[in-house]
Formats: C-alpha cells, sequence, structure tokens
C-alpha cells in the first residue's frame, strides 16, 4: 500500500474521530494511525505533515481509597445540601462520577471482600456473622497485581478488615492500626502511604486506602461540627458527639428522637465527613506537588452507607439491604484526567471495582471475577443492564437490584415511584418479580459457594471490634433490635 494511501487513511482517522466520544475517538484514531504507520511508513507520513494524536498517558500507579459507612447522597458532589466535601468536589472535576453505585452487602468485611475479589459474598466465604476469614483458592486483587509485578501496600483500620480475615492475601505490606473512639482518621493511613511513595519513586504500585474515620461513634472535633450544624445544640443529647450508648438507647427504644435531636446526630456524621474530606484534599496535594497526580489512577469509595431513620434504625448498619445502606460513592479518576467529570447514570457494583483497576493498569482480568471493566461506560458505550446482587452478612438473605426495581427476598420495589422502599409492589408485577429472581439464583451460582476458615482473635483485635461496636466475631455490641 502506498504513502498516499496512508495519508487516505489518516484522514478517514480524523473525520471519524470527530463523530465520536474523546475516549474512543483517541483510540481508534490511534489504531489507524499504527495501521498507516505499517502501510506508507514513518518517514512518507512526516514529510506529508501530518500531526501525530495526543498520547494518553499510562497509569504509573493506582490508589485504592475506601470510607467505611460513607452514603453517597451525604457528598456534595452527589447533591448534598451540606458543606461536606469541598475536597472531593474539587476532585471530581477530574474524575468520572458513578450515580448509581450499589455495594454487595451492607456491611464491612463482606462488602470489601466482594470488592478486592469480585465475588458476591457466598462465593468468596468472608463472613463477621459467621466468624469466617476468606476462603482458600479465592484469588484477590493483590494478588494478580502482585503477579504482574505491581508493588502491593494497605494502610487500613483493622476491626472487620483486620489480617485476621484474609484480606491482606496478595499484599506485600498490609498494616491493619488499631483504633479506638475518635481516633480513627484517613490522615493517619494517608502518612505512611506518602512515605512510601517518597522512598519509591517509578516503581509502578496498588495502594489500598481505608479508614473508620465516619463510622459510628460519631465523634466530631469542634470545628468540622461547627461547619455543619451552625447554631449549637441544646436538646436531650450530648452536644459535641453521638457516642455508641446513645446509638444503642436509640435503637433499643429508651431514648426517643425529635427532629431536632436527629438532625444533631446527622450532624455529628456529617462532621466527620468533613474532616476526612480535608485528609483525602492532603493527598491529592501531595500528589500533584510531586509530580505523581496525572500519573495515577484514584478510585473513591465506600463499603456501605448508614442507616438514619430510614427504615426504624439510626446511626446503623449491616441489618438490611435497603438503599441506604447499600448506595455508595463512586468517583474513579483517570490517568491525566482522561473522561473527568462525566456522569455515569447506568447502575455499576461493588465487584466491578477490581476489573477496572486492571483494566487501568494494562492488567488482564482473571476468568474468576465475576464483575467487569466501568471504562466502557466512561467511554458511554452501550451496554447490557448490570444487575447488582447484594447479600446480608451470613449470605442468607439477597436482594438484587436494577435501575428501576429492587427485589429484597420476596419483596418488589418500585424505585422510580418509592425511592424509599416502602411498598411491596410484588403482587402488581408477579412478572418482574420472577425475573429478578431468576437472574438472582444465576449469579448466585455462576461460581461455587465457599466457606472460610474460622478467623482467629487476639485481645488487639478485639478491643479494637468493640471499639466500633462489636466485641467478638459475629456479635454486635448493645446494637440494634432485630
Amino acid at each position: 500500500m502506498s504513502a498516499r494511501r496512508a495519508v487516505v487513511l489518516m484522514r478517514g482517522a480524523r473525520a471519524i474521530r470527530q463523530r465520536l466520544p474523546v475516549g474512543i475517538a483517541r483510540n481508534a484514531s490511534a489504531a489507524l494511525l499504527g495501521l498507516a504507520l505499517l502501510a506508507g511508513g514513518v518517514a512518507s507520513l512526516l514529510a506529508g505533515g501530518l500531526p501525530m494524536p495526543p498520547a494518553t498517558p499510562a497509569a504509573r500507579g493506582c490508589i485504592l481509597i475506601s470510607i467505611d459507612t460513607l452514603r453517597a447522597d451525604h457528598l456534595g458532589c452527589y447533591g448534598y445540601r451540606f458543606p461536606t466535601t469541598p475536597q472531593l468536589d474539587r476532585f471530581r472535576r477530574d474524575a468520572v462520577l458513578f450515580a448509581t453505585a450499589i455495594a454487595q452487602a451492607p456491611s464491612t468485611l463482606a462488602s470489601h471482600a466482594s470488592m478486592l475479589t469480585s465475588l458476591l459474598l457466598p462465593q468468596h466465604g468472608a463472613s463477621y456473622k459467621r466468624g469466617t476469614a476468606l476462603a482458600s483458592g479465592v484469588e484477590t486483587l493483590a494478588q494478580v497485581l502482585l503477579a504482574h509485578g505491581f508493588r502491593t501496600l494497605s494502610f487500613n483500620e483493622g476491626g472487620q478488615i483486620g489480617p485476621e480475615f484474609g484480606l491482606g492475601r496478595g499484599f506485600e505490606r498490609y498494616r491493619s492500626a488499631k483504633v479506638g473512639p475518635g481516633t480513627a482518621r484517613l490522615a493517619n493511613q494517608v502518612a505512611p502511604a506518602i512515605l512510601w511513595l517518597q522512598r519509591h519513586p517509578g516503581a509502578p504500585f496498588f495502594l489500598f486506602l481505608h479508614t473508620y474515620q465516619v463510622h459510628h461513634p460519631y465523634t466530631p472535633d469542634r470545628q468540622h461540627l461547627a461547619m455543619i450544624e451552625g447554631a449549637s445544640y441544646h436538646g436531650r443529647l450530648p452536644a459535641d458527639q453521638t457516642p455508641l450508648e446513645v446509638l444503642a438507647g436509640i435503637n433499643e427504644g429508651f431514648l426517643r428522637l425529635d427532629a431536632a435531636d436527629l438532625r444533631h446526630v446527622v450532624a455529628t456524621y456529617d462532621a466527620q465527613i468533613r474532616a476526612m474530606d480535608d485528609d483525602f484534599g492532603g493527598l491529592v496535594a501531595f500528589l500533584r506537588q510531586h509530580g505523581l497526580y496525572d500519573s495515577t489512577a484514584i478510585v473513591f469509595t465506600s463499603d456501605h452507607g448508614e442507616e438514619f431513620g430510614e427504615h426504624g434504625q439510626v446511626g446503623w448498619h449491616s441489618h438490611t439491604l435497603y438503599d441506604e445502606l447499600l448506595r455508595v460513592p463512586l468517583l474513579i479518576k483517570y490517568p491525566g484526567g482522561a473522561h473527568g467529570g462525566e456522569t455515569v447514570p447506568e447502575q455499576v457494583r461493588g465487584i466491578d471495582v477490581a476489573p477496572t483497576v486492571l483494566a487501568v493498569l494494562g492488567v488482564p482480568s482473571p476468568g474468576g471475577f465475576a464483575g467487569l471493566d466501568l471504562t466502557p461506560l466512561a467511554l458511554r458505550r452501550p451496554e447490557p443492564e448490570r444487575l447488582a446482587v447484594s447479600n446480608l452478612d451470613g449470605g442468607g438473605v439477597a436482594a438484587i437490584r436494577s435501575r428501576r426495581w429492587k427485589l429484597i427476598r420476596s419483596h418488589l420495589f418500585d424505585l422510580a415511584r418509592d425511592p424509599g422502599e416502602t411498598r411491596d409492589v410484588s403482587a402488581g408485577h408477579a412478572d418482574v418479580a420472577a425475573y429478578l429472581e431468576q437472574r438472582r439464583e444465576a449469579q448466585l451460582a455462576a461460581a461455587p459457594n465457599r466457606l472460610g476458615p474460622a478467623a482467629a482473635f487476639g485481645d488487639e483485635a478485639t478491643a479494637a471490634l468493640a471499639a466500633l461496636g462489636y466485641v467478638a466475631a459475629g456479635v454486635p455490641a448493645r446494637g440494634p433490635k432485630r
């Protein structure tokens, strides 16, 4: 093929690029450019004065940040009216926001295990209620990346994701800090991560950061509480925090809340989000100052939300499969800010995080992962709806959700007309319920059910669990009545 033919191909690339979304257009142009180079020769193309398309920067590494117990609808970039996340809202300009991200469990261990293995709860075997760790033979995201030459590290706050539960599999370093009430801080996990990045310039890496900073008990500092609450609270509850004893009293029926009391409880939760946001901003500032921001992919998400009276409990989670506990934030900054500012309305799942991290880092996804790369959605490529299956810890009770419908056990909710999930409409939509039931069972049967080994706890691990509202494996400490 002649150089003239190569020029024709390049002109065709330009015409196609004008009609495609930016990300797809870049790939299409690069492919046609490669064909033109082979056909006509590099010298011929350069002599013709044809411009080279911009290169897409490769990810040097990826940082996965999980903020435990963070509701999506309490963030500014998701439409919240209080100033909880100014730093994250600025970051959102460079990131893709997934409007409907659904966790696979409303509890810490089960959800994080799904996030890091791309499997549903019965398939990975890690259960706090049963006191079991990740099942043997289950491949983790960190294992895949380690095998492909990436450095793998996690700085987290233990508890339900402590090393006893097996989530450290594949990490070269998995440091779980022991936290107590008021001591959980994202900054405490960011600090060693920054030190490692400074000491290992140029190394390809996967870094998993986790904090309980937003988790109950709510013990914000006065500065951040004032940013949210404004006028001081003068009700019957503690003025500057919401300890576990207060939440237990509320959920066991000993303390009755009025509207002002509930607003105060929520404000103490929101104030902890604001403090976390400051720490997140510090990480972004470091990456920018040291030339790492553009080349690093950043995934910001949570494992589950928190209930504030929607279905009977206040300041608690793990006990239902309603959206206040399953709908979580998910923002992904691609290298170079590609697709930044895009919003993906389609529903996505926690199990899609691991395949997306692999895709961003150029690593193929293993056959055992049930989730799918999210990048095609960021590129606005049409695809079948991703139905989300979620389980209560223990694996027995399951829900399945589409953008419009949700089936919990046999109860069907029309989310378009009833977003609060208050009316069972299964009698009037038996065909929808039957279809979702069939798809739910198919997803649960797509991989073998596994029972993980018993998790062994020392005194320090038990103390950390108690500080977060748990006293031992599977035993809530003064939690809400079931």
